[in-house]
């Protein structure tokens, strides 16, 4: 038996998604294409996920994240997940380009990604996650521009 954890690489993706998994509204499905056409997908705690979108906040919005975080519910953080399903996501910025790092038991996967499809993935985390909008959270009358 290796002791060497396992590694996924999909090198640059493109045309990611997330949605709930059907039978557990706290599994969320991250998927995409990633080089030479290869789709892949994890499963990923709902936990994992707002950790993504908050990282992603603050990455790609810096002058309104700490409005915008403070005005988003986050999940409890006993909620860790179970068996093949990603329980922590990092985001690593290097230039234009974003790699998420996601693990798993003893199980990490890589996807590099520019800075649309980051944008693109943000938007749905944040549609799936915040289905009201943090535009509409705290006082009354706030604008954030």
């Amino acid at each position: 038996m290796s002791s060497q954890p396992r590694q996924f690489k999909y090198g640059s993706s493109k045309e990611l998604s997330v949605s709930c998994k059907e039978t557990d509204s706290q599994v969320l499905m991250l998927g995409g294409i990633g080089q030479d056409d290869q789709r892949w997908s994890h499963a990923v705690t709902r936990r994992a996920a707002q950790v993504l979108w908050f990282k992603l906040t603050e990455l790609l919005y810096p002058d309104k994240a700490p409005i915008v975080t403070s005005l988003a519910s986050t999940a409890p953080l006993s909620s860790l997940g179970t068996g093949n399903q990603t329980t922590h996501v990092e985001v690593v910025k290097s230039g234009t380009e974003y790699t998420l790092v996601g693990r798993f038991q003893r199980t990490r996967w890589l996807v590099q990604l520019n800075e649309l499809e980051v944008r693109r993935l943000w938007a749905d985390l944040d549609k799936l996650l915040y289905p009201v909008g943090w535009e509409g959270r705290g006082k009354k009358n706030r604008q954030i521009n």
